[in-house]
C-alpha cells in the first residue's frame, strides 16, 4: 500500500494541479435570491471581461502589424486577425446561445446561463490570445 501511495503522488508531481477558476454565476452567488441583482453582477462580469478581450485583442493586432510590416503585408496577419476575432465573436453568442437553448428552464435562467457562458468564453479567448 505504501508503495502504491508513494507512487500516485510521484505521478502527482508531474501533474498541474491549478484548479480551475470558478464559474461566473458562483462569482454572482451572493445575489442568490435577488434576480436582478445577480443578472447585473453577470452583465458587469461580461464587460470586464469583454474589456480584457479587448486589451488581449489590441496586443494582438499590435503583433499582426509588426508581422504584416516585417512582410510588406504579405501574409495579412492583420486582416487574419480580424476576420478571426469577428468570427469567434459570432461562434461565441451562438455557442451560448446553444447552450442555453438545451435547457429547459425559465427564460431568466437562461439569460444567466448565456450570460456565464459568455464570460467563460470571453475569458479563455482573451487567455488564448495573450498567451500567443
Amino acid at each position: 500500500m505504501l508503495v502504491i501511495s508513494g507512487l500516485f503522488v510521484a505521478a502527482l508531481a508531474g501533474q498541474d494541479l491549478t484548479l480551475p477558476s470558478s464559474r461566473p454565476a458562483l462569482e454572482c452567488a451572493e445575489y442568490l435570491t435577488d434576480w436582478r441583482a445577480r443578472r447585473n453582477c453577470l452583465r458587469g462580469l461580461l464587460a470586464e471581461a469583454e474589456g480584457g478581450l479587448e486589451r488581449s485583442v489590441d496586443l494582438a493586432r499590435e503583433d499582426a502589424d509588426e508581422t504584416d510590416a516585417d512582410s510588406a503585408g504579405r501574409f495579412g496577419a492583420r486582416p487574419a486577425l480580424d476576420a478571426a476575432q469577428t468570427a469567434w465573436i459570432a461562434y461565441r453568442d451562438a455557442e451560448c446561445t446553444r447552450r442555453a437553448a438545451a435547457m429547459f428552464l425559465s427564460e431568466d435562467s437562461r439569460e444567466e446561463i448565456t450570460l456565464d457562458c459568455q464570460i467563460s468564453l470571453t475569458r479563455a479567448r482573451a487567455t488564448e490570445l495573450a498567451e500567443r
